[in-house]
């Protein structure tokens, strides 16, 4: 009997490399069963800076890992559909596959610290649900995004300060408690919560709206230009000229689109290639109390005015040694923990202020759960609480790994630009951008940055509700 047969395995890793370094090695397929149309998708994946801890934070990062297969001779990559069972993850990892099926976050299994390297694991792949018979010869893709898991629970939403916009209770300069996942009213009264200029005071937040409670998942780092690069090249040519970025950062003939600084922020996405990212990822933009929650943690105080580190102090990056190179590190000051107020120039390595030793959550710019960059280098696209698209949002709808004809994703409540709005800041904004709670660019840029995002800074991560 024939059976499926791999040709090449290409392993690209959706990410940089150096401080947010992951890798995908030895991938092939064995264990194919011909009455069950399905095979195993073996792979090894490794990354730096790891961790998982009960105390405190409570949380643990990981990596979503999906893939891609083409027939041989077609050059249309689709999604692979991973089985909810018959999956074996390597030693000292789990796997968790969500209810769609659209791939796998691989995490550690126990309490512990430090680079991981996991090898041996399988997959199991459904590949009769993909409309391949038995023997076909395939090519397979696996990629691989670090994430981090937010956990559920409750938290502050405004600081109490004097942000932008910031959200409060009411009319009370205070913050606004989201205590659980139920809808919540838009208002001035005590008990609501006031947009404060940013949107109308008036509606609700439905219970599927994303408000930030509930467990989900979030890119630990900015897209970068490799990871941007690589979605290009494994969508058809009509489709990638439709989401083609600046040519400053992708340049090349499709499909070998080549990142000019691949381990660098990319700054020239708008909404709609956000949205298509997202889509073609399994994955989905984040919404701006997500981008609260990821900042300032579960049952928090919240601090007026924090940046969101944590602290009320951020130290200009000024230069950098290496620029442009995977190795590329703060130069001055030594203590700089943001890239933002236009004092470097220009975006730079995902990740920068990782520090290896001696870091602090106001050194490395990073958010009580450990994410990167979420104040500046590239602005964050969110899904916002200014509009009605906005608002009617839901968690519950992932991206499938396919876009429309047109290269749009065809997810329909991702289309409307006014939906989204800015979150964090970006190496170009006002520091003040770079505050947790400030929503000053909230409203600005949507209907500017929807067409053409080469001229600022609009990048951003995308995120998955833990199912």
């Amino acid at each position: 009997m024939k059976r499926l047969c791999l040709i090449a395995t290409l392993l690209l890793c959706m990410s940089g490399v150096w401080a947010n370094n992951i890798t995908v090695s030895n991938t092939n397929l064995s264990g194919q069963n011909t009455v069950s149309d399905f095979t195993l998708i073996n792979f090894d994946v490794a990354w730096e800076n790891s961790w998982r801890t009960s105390t405190n934070e409570s949380n643990y990062d990981g990596a979503w890992i999906f893939v891609k297969f083409r027939k041989n001779g077609t050059s249309d990559w689709r999604h692979c559909t991973i089985s909810s069972t018959g999956n074996t993850p390597a030693s000292g990892a789990t796997f968790f596959i969500p209810s769609d099926n659209k791939g796998a976050f691989i995490y550690r299994n126990a309490n512990g610290i430090g680079n991981v390297n996991y090898t041996g694991n399988k997959l199991q792949w459904n590949y009769g649900a993909d409309g391949l018979l038995d023997n076909e010869t395939v090519e397979v893709r696996v990629f691989a995004l670090e994430m981090v898991y937010i956990p559920q629970g409750s938290f502050q939403l405004g600081s109490g300060g004097t942000e932008t916009h910031n959200f409060r209770n009411g009319t009370v300069q205070a913050p606004y408690l989201v205590a659980s996942n139920a809808a919540i009213t838009l208002g001035t009264s005590a008990g609501t919560l006031n947009p404060n200029g940013a949107g109308t005071a008036s509606g609700t937040l439905p219970i599927a709206f994303p408000k930030g409670f509930n467990a989900f998942w979030i890119m630990k780092y900015e897209i970068s230009q490799q990871q941007y690069a690589d979605f290009l090249n494994h969508i058809d040519e009509a489709r990638a000229t439709t989401n083609a970025a600046s040519s400053a950062e992708i340049n090349g003939t499709h499909p070998n689109l080549v990142a000019q600084q691949p381990e660098r922020a990319i700054g020239s996405l708008n909404t709609a290639r956000l949205a298509a990212h997202a889509d073609w990822s399994g994955l989905r933009p984040m919404t701006e109390l997500e981008f609260e929650k990821a900042s300032r943690g579960y049952n928090t105080p919240a601090v007026p005015n924090e940046y969101v580190w944590g602290t009320t102090q951020v130290f200009y990056l000024l230069s950098t040694n290496n620029p442009g190179l995977a190795t590329e590190s703060v130069n001055s000051p030594a203590m700089a923990n943001a890239n933002i107020n236009n004092q470097l120039g220009r975006m730079t390595r995902t990740g920068l202020f990782a520090r290896s030793t001696g870091s602090t959550r106001e050194l490395s710019g990073g958010t009580y759960y450990g994410l990167m960059d979420m104040g500046g280098n590239v602005n964050e696209i969110c899904i916002g609480v200014h509009t009605t698209p906005g608002r009617a949002f839901t968690d519950n709808v992932h991206g499938d790994g396919y876009l429309a004809a047109s290269g749009t994703t065809d997810v329909a409540s991702w289309i409307d630009f006014n939906a989204y709005g800015w979150r964090g800041g970006a190496f170009n904004s006002d520091a003040d951008n770079a505050r947790t709670s400030d929503r000053g660019a909230i409203t600005m840029y949507s209907n500017i940055y929807y067409y053409d995002a080469v001229t600022g800074a609009a990048g951003g991560r995308l995120v998955r509700t833990a199912q």
